[in-house]
């Protein structure tokens, strides 16, 4: 094969390998500008008859910078992913993880009983778990005469 074909078929797999790249980051969350600054990690929302069950993917997120917020409807989540300094870097092949600043709101299925609320974070797992809100049967309210 000549030296023009070879570079030419280099190309072609390089593009090939950034094309596939840019298609596995895609996501309707980043296609769709949300209430969000920075990356959007990966979530998965489950849901049993008493609670609301949220698992996010936060690989190299320091526990430190993690907040988590809920109002009845709604989970917040946000915090800071940074590597490490490297001391000597003279050229970058790839790059897929993303750093900085992130923040994902969510709307739950299902108002929770705010009070309640437990997280915990292991292995770059940070698993929210969200008691529902149990609804009473009928209540009377009292109604005040006014003058």
């Amino acid at each position: 094969m000549d030296p023009f074909s070879r570079k030419l078929l280099e190309e072609l797999e390089q593009m090939q390998q950034q094309t596939g790249r840019i298609l596995r980051s895609m996501s309707l969350s980043r296609m769709i500008p949300m209430e969000a600054e920075g990356w959007q990690p990966a979530v998965d929302i489950y849901e049993s008859e008493t609670s609301v069950f949220v698992y996010a993917e936060l690989a190299g997120v320091v526990g430190d910078s993690l907040r988590v917020t809920v109002d009845g409807k709604r989970l917040t989540i946000s915090g800071l992913r940074q590597l490490p300094p490297q001391p000597s870097i003279a050229c970058i092949h790839q790059l897929e993880i993303e750093l900085g600043a992130f923040q994902r709101t969510l709307n739950l299925p299902s108002t929770v009983e705010v009070e309640r609320v437990e997280s915990t974070y292991v292995n770059g797992i940070l698993m929210v778990s969200l008691p529902k809100r149990i609804r009473k049967g009928k209540v009377q309210i009292r109604i005040t005469p006014g003058e």
